[in-house]
């Protein structure tokens, strides 16, 4: 049996389409419930799973997974991107450059995770070359003593993040960010588009 409607339209554990498409955009109020709308997509669906994972000592691999999924799809809304294909490189690169993650993400750091975690990860299930995958650590990055990789807390990378998306979803309430809001409703109408199209197939399945 396939899916009903109502599951179907569901953008977020919490949300459908149909409750984003109620929003107005020109409407202040609204804002408060789109930033709500996207935290529940970012935190139902992976974060808070992220977070659980790393209560495990062994989890820093698929926490960073996680990680690197989400920085590159908080890009994507920053950008009001709705095809990424083929732009994930850069797409993480110009997360890394966000002041959370700054000093230690320099221009080296940003294309090296790219290459060997990010990618490493997703593709191969292993960080590539010399990269030490840490918790409790002084830094959030440092470079190995040969400069042939790195050594990055898991914990602060996943902390980092979690303010960089609340960052994200601060300013996105804030009036004057009028281009960063516009970018947001074309990628959040995209998403609802797909669904309902899912939703229309699944409804005849069912």
């Amino acid at each position: 049996m396939g899916c009903t409607q109502i599951d179907a339209l569901r953008i977020s554990p919490h949300y459908t389409a149909t409750d984003w498409q109620k929003l107005d955009m020109f409407m202040p109020a609204d804002w408060k419930a789109a930033a709500e709308m996207v935290k529940d997509r970012l935190d139902g669906r992976f974060l808070k799973y992220a977070s659980s994972c790393l209560k495990s000592t062994n989890s820093g691999f698929v926490v960073l997974a996680i990680d690197s999924l989400i920085l590159e799809t908080i890009q994507q809304f920053r950008e009001g991107l709705i095809d990424g294909h083929g732009e994930s490189g850069r797409l993480v690169r110009e997360f890394l450059k966000d002041v959370r993650f700054q000093p230690e993400f320099d221009h080296a750091a940003r294309i090296a995770y790219y290459k060997d975690i990010r990618c490493g990860l997703l593709h191969q299930a292993e960080a590539k070359r010399m990269w030490l995958i840490r918790r409790g650590q002084t830094s959030l990055l440092s470079a190995l003593p040969n400069k042939e990789g790195y050594i990055i807390d898991v914990q602060l990378f996943h902390r980092r993040l979690q303010l960089s998306r609340d960052d994200y979803l601060s300013d996105i309430q804030a009036h004057a960010n009028k281009k960063l809001r516009d970018n947001l409703w074309k990628k959040m109408d995209h998403i609802c588009n797909v669904r309902q199209q899912r939703g229309a197939i699944e409804a005849e399945g069912s």
